[in-house]
């Protein structure tokens, strides 16, 4: 994920979406502005700002220590304020001494070449040695926490904050580098030359990542070897301290600055699993994910924007949703559909759809590090040809029978009910990657909409509907196990008149017989035979059938109510379960799929052709 994530990062630098390497954005703006006008005597104004938007050096180990930043910092460091609220920063004499010492380190750098800035350097040396902002009426406003930044006011570098400046920048690199180095069994830096494992140079190797990616909550770094067992060239105890990551700086810190622009943009990103009263569990995961586009794209006779495609290929994933909504297809749902069935190809010459690729990883938080549960790299090519398959295997007639529409994981995940994390991690990797899905979901699925069916309707509307939608969910759920990537995920839509398969023909019995008794009680009932013996007749037919087919015959078909139509399907599908030899005794879980399927098909069937005169004929 490494490199990819750094070829994003160069990407995104060329297109102006990163922030400067080594900078970062923080949380608290840039409260002062120290303006400088060079002369006899100097002249200094101290302007209150409110600065958000400005990225800066960025350390991620300054909360540990007195380490000072070039040109920016907070007031303690710059000026070295000590008023706090509460109290007295007693570390604000310190912390401007490391501030003045890398002001010193900076003029001797061979970086620093333009006379300007060492000229303005210089004005601000002064400043600090005699004390002038103390002199502006509003420095007892100025509190130890609050960003200072410093700008000349006069000169080549008129208006400009001096630590944007590029030779700033760089020095910083440099800077950042020594703090991210390895350390010895003393607990001193130690440079470490080798060849990155990213961009394959030699040079220094890190030991820390120089900036830390956003998760659900707080920060963690990317990648660390945080315990002794992660280190496998060096002997001996706390050899986690003294390792280097075999990255080199720029690798680590244009990675961790791609990651966090995925994690904080929406179209990137998705929560898979979350505790919002365990934000820091391993169990919670979410997805980012992203394109690689070398060249615009054409779908059809037109252009598609990658930002539009990549947001279709990321709605089959779960996100939050508005709960107990009419049952509608999520429209970019439908809008993927549409696009898979028309052909892409790249606009440039030259270029294969093989070349453009779609990448997700699933991450969780921890406290050592960034846990990566699940890395996809796959081409549009391969990925258009599973998206496909996954969603025909998905598709189902409505329960209401009116049409077929796949379903979205995000409702799967509802209708589960489950905070196992392998269930969506399974159902990602056959969307994506064309993996069979687990066995365990049919497991869960099959037991969840065993209970759903026994209960019964429910008196609220809106319970009731949600009822329903999780009915067809894992339905389709059922269909996507036993039928990914077979011709028969298309037959198996909606009801298969032709299937003579034993457990499909003893769901559509059930369903047969159920609307039998709703038609004879002239549908004013709110449980049926469905409620009391779904899970009997869907685990062992033979000891069910046959009280039921008794029941039924006596006081429910002779009805007039319920019509020839019905009758006729009672006969059919039991001469077609006699020419198989007669109801089974168990059915396997597979099987108790394909009796769930023949129910749910046969009930959608008789929604469909309900309020008609006359139900057509099966044949």
């Amino acid at each position: 994920m490494f490199k990819e994530l750094v070829d994003l990062g160069r990407d995104l630098e060329a297109q102006d979406k990163l922030p400067p390497a080594g900078f970062y954005y923080y949380t608290e703006p840039i409260r002062w502005v120290v303006h400088i006008w060079p002369g006899s005597p100097i002249k200094v104004w101290l302007e209150e700002v409110e600065l958000t938007n400005k990225p800066r050096p960025y350390d991620p180990t300054r909360t540990s220590g007195e380490r000072a930043l070039p040109f920016v910092h907070e007031a303690g460091y710059a000026l070295g304020v000590s008023k706090q609220k509460g109290g007295v920063d007693k570390r604000a004499a310190k912390k401007h001494q490391v501030f003045r010492e890398l002001i010193k380190k900076f003029l001797l750098s061979p970086l620093v070449s333009d006379f300007a800035l060492r000229e303005a350097v210089s004005y601000v040396v002064e400043v600090l040695d005699k004390g002038l902002v103390q002199n502006d009426p509003r420095f007892g406003e100025v509190q130890s926490k609050d960003w200072v930044s410093f700008m000349l006011e006069d000169g080549p570098l008129a208006g400009q904050h001096l630590f944007e400046h590029s030779e700033v920048r760089n020095f910083w690199i440099t800077e950042l580098e020594e703090r991210c180095l390895a350390n010895d069994k003393k607990g001193k830096s130690v440079t470490v030359v080798g060849e990155c494992a990213v961009c394959g140079s030699v040079g220094t190797l890190i030991g820390k990542l120089p900036l830390q990616v956003k998760l659900l909550k707080g920060t963690a770094p990317l990648h660390c070897l945080n315990e002794d067992a992660f280190v496998s060239y060096l002997a001996g105890q706390n050899i986690s301290k003294q390792a280097h990551l075999g990255l080199c700086l720029a690798c680590g810190d244009i990675a961790t600055r791609a990651f966090n622009y995925l994690s904080n943009n929406p179209r990137h990103r998705k929560n898979l699993v979350r505790d919002k009263n365990k934000a820091d569990s391993l169990a919670n995961q979410m997805a980012i994910y992203w394109l690689k586009a070398p060249a615009p794209l054409q779908v059809g006779d037109s252009s598609i924007d990658m930002e539009d495609l990549l947001a279709n290929l990321g709605s089959l994933m779960v996100e939050e949703r508005i709960q107990n909504k009419p049952q509608a297809p999520p429209a970019d749902l439908v809008q993927m559909n549409r696009l898979l069935d028309l052909p892409w190809k790249p606009r440039a010459s030259g270029l294969r759809l093989d070349d453009y690729a779609f990448y997700l990883g699933v991450l969780s938080p921890n406290v050592g590090r960034v846990a990566l549960r699940e890395w996809f790299s796959v081409s549009l090519e391969v990925l258009k040809e599973n998206l496909r398959n996954f969603l025909q295997a998905l598709t189902l007639v409505s329960i209401s029978g009116d049409r077929c529409r796949p379903v979205s994981i995000a409702v799967l995940a509802e209708a589960l009910d489950s905070s196992e994390p392998n269930f969506i991690r399974s159902l990602l990797r056959a969307a994506y990657l064309g993996y069979r899905p687990s066995a365990e979901l049919l497991v869960k699925a099959v037991s969840q909409l065993r209970v759903f069916w026994s209960k019964g309707k429910r008196d609220r509307p809106d319970e009731e509907r949600q009822r329903l939608e999780y009915i067809q969910a894992l339905t389709a759920l059922l269909k996507l196990v036993i039928s990914y990537g077979k011709e028969e995920a298309v037959n198996m839509e909606k009801l298969d008149f032709q299937r003579c398969s034993k457990p499909y023909l003893c769901g559509r019995l059930l369903a047969i017989l159920e609307e039998a008794q709703l038609r004879a009680a002239s549908f004013k009932l709110n449980n049926t035979i469905v409620n009391r013996f779904y899970g009997a007749a869907s685990t062992a037919p033979a000891s069910v059938f046959g009280n039921l087919l008794r029941l039924s015959t006596t006081a429910h078909l002779p009805n007039p109510k319920v019509g020839m139509e019905v009758n006729l399907m009672v006969e059919e599908v039991l001469s077609l379960l006699d020419d198989a030899e007669g109801f089974p005794r168990i059915l396997k879980l597979p099987q108790q799929a394909e009796f769930a399927l023949g129910f749910y098909h046969q009930r959608a069937y008789f929604r469909a052709t309900r309020g008609k005169s006359k139900i057509k004929e099966s044949n």
